[in-house]
């Protein structure tokens, strides 16, 4: 059957959308924010040396004991979201962002043999979960300055720490979600340490007003000089005085 452990699997949002010149110094950021996390975590050493651990170049895939559940829970979280925040600002200045999927899980495994391990299907399981639509829309729909990193749980893992107590996280901290990738529909639970919404788009300028039309001269004879010799007046269509007029 295999030893129980807790799965930890990464992704990058949007890897592919950068240039190829900027691909090897986004894998080293990557690799070095998760580190710098988990030794803030205090997992950092068991991080090292697990026996199965999958780099894949936008991400990885770690296979850790479960006693170490409760600080991916409750203190990873955290420390991945200070680590990505303290990095944006040079990130930015290189034309680059760097923004993380985190899909946590735990079940059996063979991990004596790392060419065997990755086919199994607590490993299946959890990839499975990075791919869902909610957990991408998370950060989709989130402000990319401020919300750095989404996680999404299985429902085993919430079950077992969150539902239970067996960690600080809450059930309210926590928004139930469906999961469809594939042949794989089960629930999730996504849990965004630092959440935001998008900044909606600036509404565009109101269009100026159409120019008022001219309105046409009053139908009449066109242009009439009156001349009068003494007093001239006119009032309406009645005209008083000597007056001569000529058509022009």
């Amino acid at each position: 059957m295999g030893t129980f452990r807790a799965l930890l699997v990464i992704d990058t949002e949007g890897y592919g959308s950068h240039r190829q010149d900027q691909f090897r110094a986004l894998r080293g950021e990557i690799r070095r924010v998760v580190r710098e996390a988990a030794e803030a975590s205090g997992f950092g050493a068991e991080l090292a040396s697990v026996p199965f651990r999958e780099d894949t170049g936008d991400g990885m895939l770690a296979a850790l004991p479960t006693d170490l559940m409760p600080l991916l829970l409750d203190r990873f979280p955290q420390r991945l979201q200070e680590a990505l925040e303290a990095a944006a600002p040079a990130l930015r200045g290189r034309g680059s962002r760097l923004r993380l999927r985190v899909a946590l899980h735990h079940g059996p495994m063979d991990d004596a043999d790392p060419e065997d391990a990755g086919a199994s299907s607590a490993v299946v399981e959890v990839n499975r979960l990075l791919g869902a639509r909610p957990l991408k829309d998370a950060l989709l729909l989130s402000d990319p300055e401020v919300s750095h990193v989404a996680f999404l749980l299985s429902a085993e893992t919430y079950r077992t720490y969150v539902a239970l107590g067996e960690v600080a996280l809450r059930p309210s901290q926590c928004t139930p979600v469906e999961v469809a990738v594939k042949e794989y529909e089960r629930p999730g639970y996504l849990y965004v340490p630092k959440p935001s919404r998008r900044p909606l788009d600036p509404e565009p300028a109101p269009a100026p007003a159409p120019a008022p039309a001219e309105r046409p001269p009053a139908p009449g004879l066109g242009a009439v000089t009156f001349n009068g010799d003494g007093t001239q007046a006119a009032f309406g269509n009645s005209v008083g005085g000597d007056l001569r007029q000529e058509r022009r």
